[in-house]
């Protein structure tokens, strides 16, 4: 009997060990057919998709060869960095683990040039699934709202009186760092002018809805860091301010409107005013009348040092102010000054530094070089002492992609030749749209991941 069940049990294992060979071979055809087949598919992709960026490159080339001066450099610089990019994707190796890295910077950089040229172009086809942080700016939102893209991004700048107290800097930091959404993707620093510039950039919502606005929100928790951290009576520098967060700002991306940024603009000065009983002044779309940001500041004595070696210290000097504020009381405090918070579209900010300390000839090229003074259409300049041997001639640049820093660069040098003088090479002190959106990008995909 046990031989027979012994028999009966090497049978059961032959056939068993027979089945699983059979399994496993038609199995290894089956996966291969079906591998080949997803192998075609997913490469016909990446394929279709490297073919698009390198046709927009093409067309985009063609048409810098035929006008270079209606592109600006960094339009310019963006579709060469491109092309390198396509020309370096491993094609022919699709495990190489460059391919990722090298696909996402390339859709980084074509939203980057999209955007700095002002078009919505946008490619469809690569997988949904993608990992890429660009892919909430390219879906389009449903059938009735058509291909509106949803790629509304808008831009915060936050301008504050402070660059020397690193405790307080590190207090405003973190309180915007609970707002992820949100991030600080630019700071510029200077310890000569005792300020600092922060930028942020968040998604807008495409209607108006009943949750709160990230970048709202991360701006109001500086504000009130910078409130409780910083006095301006202590505070002394060699560049004009009016308050301890003297100046923000709010600029469209993309596809956001400049209406958008005007009610975020609003929401936030009503808070300011009401909330944190500072008085506030709007400009630009967020004012019912486009004030201009400086005739607010030719107002309220913004231009003018109040102190010896063209410096600026401590608080206002009366609390009763010349011109009265949208928001908030008409009373302002030694210790936190006024607030200006305006909508426009973007602005460069533009320095040159002329080795000189004849303040006075310097402020003849600071006029010359404006449009007021019947220089550069859309620049406004001024004149301001940064250390002990340079001034600098700070520009505005209100329609950059007219007048650029490039075309400023060669006036002031033009203008600093007449008067005996020598110039640096200028700088921004921001960046520009293109890298601010690849920041907030990866900013974005880090968070996910």
């Amino acid at each position: 009997m046990d031989d027979i069940f012994g028999e009966s049990l090497n049978l059961e294992e032959i056939h068993i060990k027979q089945g699983f060979d059979d399994g496993h071979k038609d199995g290894l055809v089956a996966g291969k057919e079906e591998a080949k087949q997803v192998g075609l598919k997913v490469g016909f992709e990446v394929g279709e998709e490297l073919g698009f960026y390198k046709g927009c490159v093409d067309v985009w080339n063609s048409a810098i060869r035929v006008d270079p001066t209606r592109f600006s450099t960094r339009v310019q610089k963006g579709v060469r960095q491109m092309e390198e990019l396509v020309e370096r994707y491993p094609v022919m190796e699709p495990e190489d683990e460059k391919v990722q890295e090298i696909m996402e910077e390339l859709r980084l950089k074509f939203k980057a040039v999209c955007a700095s040229l002002g078009v919505k172009l946008e490619y469809n086809g690569f997988p949904r699934g993608s990992s890429s942080g660009a892919k909430d700016l390219v879906m389009c939102s449903s059938k009735e709202e058509g291909k509106m893209l949803k790629s509304m991004l808008g831009c915060c700048k936050v301008y504050i009186s402070e660059s020397r107290n690193r405790l307080a800097l590190e207090s405003i930091e973190r309180a915007a760092e609970r707002f992820s959404k949100a991030p600080i993707v630019n700071k510029f620093e200077d310890e000569t002018y005792n300020r600092i510039g922060y930028t942020l950039v968040s998604k807008l919502a495409p209607k108006p809805s009943g949750d709160p606005c990230p970048l709202r929100m991360a701006v109001l928790a500086m504000v009130k860091a910078a409130f409780e951290t910083i006095d301006l009576e202590l505070h002394c520098g060699s560049h004009p301010r009016l308050g301890v967060v003297d100046h923000i700002c709010f600029h469209p991306l993309l596809d956001a409107s400049l209406e958008q940024m005007a009610g975020v603009a609003n929401s936030l000065a009503e808070v300011v005013g009401s909330s944190l009983q500072v008085p506030t002044f709007l400009y630009g779309a967020a004012h019912e009348e486009r004030r201009t940001l400086d005739s607010i500041r030719r107002e309220l004595g913004y231009f003018k040092p109040n102190s010896s070696g063209e410096q600026w210290v401590g608080g206002p000097k009366s609390e009763y102010l010349a011109l009265k504020p949208d928001k908030g009381p008409p009373q302002v405090t030694q210790e936190k000054g006024v607030i200006v918070i305006g909508a426009t579209r973007w602005v460069d900010n533009y320095n040159v530094p002329v080795h000189s300390t004849d303040i006075a000839a310097v402020r003849r090229i600071s006029k010359r070089v404006s449009g007021r003074g019947g220089g550069l259409p859309s620049v406004q300049a001024m004149a301001l002492a940064h250390g002990e041997s340079v001034t600098e001639v700070a520009c505005n640049l209100l329609e950059p992609q007219e007048v650029g820093g490039d075309r400023v660069q060669l006036e002031v040098e033009r203008l600093a030749k007449e008067e005996g003088l020598t110039v640096g090479k200028g700088y921004f002190t921001d960046l520009y749209q293109e890298k601010l959106i690849e920041r907030y990008l990866q900013s974005v995909s880090a968070e996910e991941k």
